[in-house]
């Protein structure tokens, strides 16, 4: 394991650095460099000898490691009664602490009484429109999105179906989360799919710990489970040439799709596209669309800029041009003026093509509706086993430029929003920026283009 990470966020280097004790990185810190050579340099010096940390006072490496490890293990270890004692008399002989430190005193049945029902608890935490949590995270400026609420509001039922009514907030132990993670295992969960349950919970937990509303937050040291992502497969070239050599169902999915593949954008970006967005050479990607939230920051709250290839452009003026509304506020235009087309418009425009290029002729000369419906039906099956959707074409786009151009650009132009996260997309690569980015994209799909004979719809 690299004994520490560098990575960026907007202008400035940061650096989380490896405890080989908890085997884990530390929280990032900013090195106030915005050059990676200076950031590096600043790194080794602190390695050498230490760093001033918020309260100015100078601490190395090992000992903040030490103590992260010291505070990890006090805050999630089960300890006897012995051992709370052995610890105890450690911190009274350091003189951290005096023997007439207040004792812990069991809660009163009273006070249990007054604290939160858990079940309603969590089901206001995630209500976007009653949220305090919400309404505090606007008030400090940061992002956070109706559909986000709505899908953590919908894994509260998981929290119903084995909590019972009357449970309360200080009920909730780590012991009892540990039993509920087992409880959603035994019902065949897939692992990601637990730990995204247990998130509705958890991150209320810290919250209200954070603001003293519990003495200690549950769900600290609580380990997630760990399992593989399911591995998407990408597309070969001759599919991808294929693709777009049929006739689309829709002329919108047709050019959403395209433009995916030339970009990497996401499907909400897409659709979110204004005229306003669309300059000679690049695309501004500035906002994502979604029907709950309408018009909002791309994915991590950072605006960025791609490369627009002629043909791509051409595409999106055209369909810019077919859009029937006065104002033509939106390229990707849907029944509304104020608002584009559903972005399922894209994936089931892309599932349609390509079961027409793996239906072989005889399929498609099948006098039997119902045979070939059922013919169909099973390439739809396959290509969901391959793991194959509109969001493949960020991997293919990833993957494409991977081996072409360095990493650090790729990040730019896909808006992840680290490296790492960059080649995690790129797995699938066989071996000034925008300008490096525009000639790998021109280079990469020139044929592709070029062969694409699709007339409009």
């Amino acid at each position: 394991m690299r004994r520490f990470c560098l990575f960026q966020r907007g202008s400035t280097f940061y650096v989380k650095f490896w405890n080989k004790d908890l085997q884990k990185y530390d929280t990032a810190i900013s090195t106030g460099k915005r050059s990676r050579n200076e950031a590096l340099a600043k790194i080794q010096e602190w390695i050498r000898h230490g760093f001033n940390g918020r309260d100015g006072e100078k601490t190395s490496i090992t000992d903040r490691f030490n103590f992260q490890s010291i505070l990890y293990y006090i805050s999630t270890v089960d300890l006897n009664e012995k051992q709370r004692d052995r610890l105890v008399d450690a911190l009274i002989d350091r003189g951290i602490i005096t023997e007439q430190a207040t004792p812990v005193v069991e809660q009163p049945e009273e006070s249990k009484e007054e604290a939160r029902l858990l079940l309603p608890f969590l089901q206001e935490f995630w209500d976007y429109e009653k949220s305090p949590y919400v309404k505090e995270k606007l008030a400090y400026g940061q992002s956070i999105g109706k559909r986000h609420c709505y899908e953590q509001s919908s894994r509260i039922n998981h929290w119903e179906g084995y909590f019972s009514p009357e449970t309360r907030i200080t009920d909730i132990t780590k012991e009892t989360l540990k039993d509920f993670q087992l409880a959603l295992k035994d019902k065949k969960l897939a692992p990601k799919t637990i730990n995204m349950i247990l998130t509705a919970g958890t991150v209320p937990f810290k919250w209200v710990a954070d603001r003293g509303e519990l003495e200690t937050n549950p769900a600290v040291g609580l380990r997630k489970f760990a399992g593989e992502s399911k591995k998407r497969d990408i597309l070969t070239a001759k599919e991808v040439q294929q693709l777009f050599s049929v006739k689309w169902i829709d002329e919108r999915s047709r050019v959403g799709n395209l433009l995916s593949m030339t970009t990497g954008m996401r499907a909400s970006e897409i659709v979110a596209l204004q005229p306003v967005d669309i300059t000679e050479d690049r695309l501004m990607i500035r906002h994502s669309y979604s029907f709950s939230d309408g018009l909002k920051k791309p994915k991590n709250g950072e605006e960025r800029v791609v490369p627009l290839l002629p043909e791509i452009r051409e595409e999106l003026i055209n369909l810019l041009m077919q859009n029937p509304h006065a104002d033509k506020q939106f390229i990707f235009y849907g029944p509304n003026p104020d608002k584009p087309m559903n972005i399922d418009v894209l994936s089931k425009g892309l599932s349609h093509a390509y079961i027409e290029i793996k239906l072989t002729e005889k399929d498609k000369k099948e006098v039997d509706e119902k045979k070939k419906e059922e013919r169909r039906e099973e390439t739809r099956k396959a290509m969901i086993k391959r793991g194959i959707c509109f969001h493949s074409w960020r991997h293919f786009y990833t993957a494409s430029l991977a081996d072409r151009i360095e990493m650090r650009s790729v990040q730019l132009a896909t808006g992840h929003k680290t490296t790492a996260m960059a080649e995690h997309y790129a797995n699938h690569a066989q071996g000034d920026h925008l300008e490096a980015v525009s000639r790998a994209v021109s280079d990469v799909f020139a044929k592709v283009l070029h062969n694409n004979a699709q007339p409009p719809v």
